[in-house]
């Protein structure tokens, strides 16, 4: 039986919505594939003529049933088209779409901005390690207790490719080089955000130093970012980068890393501006 998908109905983005450059928009789907598992959700926009991959999930409903909310801001394009795509272990498909259209004006919004945070590498026992993006707040091992919900932030260094990388990381992370190799309390924690990193930008140093210092408004925070080369990990997070992500909530950043330690008992200085 093939997958049946929906959008919700409330305060969620509508069909044809008009919606004013920068606006938010908020999606909200339900899908349920009765008798086999869901193992992907794939979300599309196609803005101006181009394609863009929002979000594809691998994911392991065994109990064929899927509630999603999914985060965005509106584009300078004059119609959005946003695909919504689901697919069962049987490989059966099922898809919705709606418009989402621009109208007058801008809703660019306020940011929130943390000049300076210090956090520890996995083996620094002076500085706090974990950091909310929300509040700016930071805390340590002994205090995280009770705001895991909170934490979307750890560092720490490796060797990857024969190479020292300051690393930031995630506590959703469950790659090659899972964040509970460095932070084993973290897979005992009752929640577990992700963040999506936009590694490309960064490695590639397309956000400028200058417009980053400038920033006042959640406007370069959100057209930095490129959701089509993300990850929970982001590598070589070194002195000048600065990287753009977006929140499991769906707030858009952007990370200036000042300094950043090689040693397991170093620390890294960042710069943060995000949306509120």
């Amino acid at each position: 039986m093939k997958p049946v998908i929906t959008f919700k109905t409330g305060s969620y983005t509508q069909n044809e919505q008009e919606i004013p450059l920068g606006g938010k928009l908020l999606f909200g789907i339900t899908a349920s594939s009765p008798g086999a598992i869901i193992t992907n959700l794939r979300i599309q926009r196609i803005s101006d003529g181009n394609l863009i991959t929002e979000m594809d999930k691998g994911m392991y409903l065994d109990n064929g049933e899927l509630d999603f909310e999914y985060y965005a801001n509106k584009s300078s394009a004059d119609q959005e088209i946003w695909t919504f795509f689901v697919m069962n272990s049987n490989r059966d498909t099922a898809t919705v779409s709606l418009i989402v259209n621009l109208t007058e004006g801008s809703a660019w919004s306020e940011i929130n901005h943390y000049p300076s945070l210090l956090i520890g590498m996995q083996a620094n026992t002076e500085l706090p390690g974990f950091v909310d993006l929300h509040t700016g707040n930071v805390y340590t091992k002994s205090n995280v207790s009770g705001h895991e919900a909170d934490i979307d932030i750890a560092a720490f260094v490796y060797t990857t490719s024969g190479i020292l990388s300051p690393t930031l990381c995630c506590p959703g992370y469950t790659g090659s080089t899972s964040i509970t190799g460095f932070y084993p309390e973290i897979a005992s924690w009752p929640v577990r955000n992700s963040i999506a990193y936009d590694y490309y930008s960064s490695d590639n140093n397309l956000v400028d130093a200058g417009e980053f210092d400038q920033a006042m408004n959640d406007s370069l925070l959100v057209t930095s970012f490129k959701p089509d080369k993300v990850s929970g990990l982001c590598k070589y997070c070194t002195a000048g980068r600065i990287i753009p992500c977006r929140t499991q909530d769906g707030k858009y950043g952007l990370i200036k890393v000042h300094y950043a330690d090689l040693t397991e008992t170093g620390y890294m200085e960042l710069e943060i501006k995000i949306q509120k």
